[in-house]
């Protein structure tokens, strides 16, 4: 049995993953997908990572709860060096087409999505890339006796 957070998860991989120039995107973030990794090198990149964050409940009833889960999918990839945010917003322009473009209700498993705004990092000097994220929250109803 998958809880339903896992189903979710594997959803939102999935459509990351999609992300590469061969479907129409402009970037290849979804060439490799991590699941909250915090360290990168050279060699993961292009890629993009997913980051669950707190969530909160925001209704309940006995051994249920609706839960609204805060998510952020940052995207690094190579950049020119003198004009970063212009990846930086492709990045951005990628991950909304690859969240909001497909059935926003993740197979009647989520109630809402939400943005929750974007981010161009600063890019350090000297490096030929850069990192963009996305943040959004999910609402979903969860049993709490499940596990989630």
């Amino acid at each position: 049995m998958t809880l339903l957070v896992d189903d979710i998860a594997a959803d939102l991989a999935a459509r990351i993953a999609g992300i590469t120039v061969a479907n129409g995107y402009r970037t290849d973030i979804g060439s490799k997908v991590f699941a909250g990794r915090r360290r990168l090198d050279d060699s993961h990149i292009p890629c993009a990572v997913i980051v669950e964050n707190e969530d909160t409940p925001t209704a309940q009833q006995p051994g249920k709860v609706r839960i609204e889960a805060r998510y952020a999918v940052e995207g690094v990839a190579a950049c020119d060096p003198d004009h970063p945010a212009d990846v930086g917003r492709a990045i951005v322009a990628d991950i909304k087409q690859a969240i909001w473009g497909g059935d926003i209700t993740f197979g009647r498993r989520v109630v809402s999505i939400d943005y929750r705004g974007r981010t161009i990092a600063p890019r350090e000097d000297g490096a030929a890339m850069v990192s963009a994220a996305v943040e959004f929250s999910l609402s979903f109803a969860e049993t709490l006796a499940s596990g989630g």
